[in-house]
């Protein structure tokens, strides 16, 4: 049986499904992956199909913008090379995506 604990984020999330494109500290290679939530703080994005790890610093560019990112969590999908990656803004004056976004604090579960 899981354990859950409560939990604080810095802000709320917001659900958002865009297209970004990932570049990586030493390679010329652009990578595609799509957001599914964002904050000012951070995003969680979806789609992702190469090699990457914890600590890893991207840029993510959305249309014109792009700040840089580091990776703080890797989930595999089940039965699928795509992977659910959570990324901490390292530059969060720059809104990326547009606008920002009311600081709320948001509580969720967290799952042990």
């Amino acid at each position: 049986m899981p354990l859950s604990s409560k939990g604080k984020r810095r802000s709320k999330r917001t659900k958002a499904v865009v297209p970004v494109q990932l570049f990586f500290s030493g390679s010329e290679v652009i990578q595609l992956a799509h957001t599914l939530d964002v904050s000012n703080h951070g995003v969680q994005l979806g789609g992702y199909r190469g090699e990457i790890k914890v600590g890893d610093k991207i840029v993510i560019q959305y249309r014109r913008k792009q700040a840089r990112f580091r990776v703080v969590w890797i989930i595999p999908r089940e039965n699928s090379s795509e992977k659910l990656i959570g990324a901490e803004c390292l530059e969060p004056g720059k809104q990326v995506w547009g606008e920002l976004f009311p600081e709320q604090v948001d509580e969720y579960e967290e799952q042990d």
